[in-house]
Formats: structure tokens, sequence, C-alpha cells
């Protein structure tokens, strides 16, 4: 009923995450974006908008993730490995 999904790729470098996600495309691999936005919890810390500095300083980054199902792992994982 419910897949396992395994990560197998993350970076924070969104040309290397798209390059990633062609991969698994062209080799017929389904996976799942399973990145983390941190701008939304940096929004939460900065209800009152009192602080913009928070969104400017670039300590707070977008973690790009690629899942795949868990029999696919090692296809994508030799894959990915050059990138």
């Amino acid at each position: 009923m419910f897949e396992k999904y395994i990560e197998v790729y993350s970076t924070f470098n969104t040309e290397k995450f798209f390059a990633a996600k062609n991969i698994l495309a062209n080799n017929n691999i389904q996976y799942k974006d399973t990145s983390i936005n941190n701008q939304l919890r940096l929004s939460f810390n900065n209800f009152r908008g009192d602080n913009y500095l928070l969104s400017r300083d670039r300590t707070i980054r977008t973690t790009y993730s690629l899942s795949v199902k868990k029999e696919d792992e090692y296809k994508a994982r030799k894959l990915l490995k050059p990138i």
C-alpha cells in the first residue's frame, strides 16, 4: 500500500538538484522531491516583520533532496554518484 522511499541525493545547489532530477527521469526512475524549504520557518520566526535582516543573511538555506523507491535505490545512487 505505502511504498518506502529512500533519500538518495541531497544538495544546497539548485543546478545540481535539477540535473539529478533529469538523470532520474531520463532513466525512468520514479522519485519524490523531499526538499525542505526553510523559508517558511524563517517567515514564522519573523511574523511581525520587524526583523528584515533574518531573510537577508543567507544562513538559512533550502536543502534540496530526492528520494526513490527502495528497489531503485542502488541504481539511482550509481547514476547520481558523479554529480
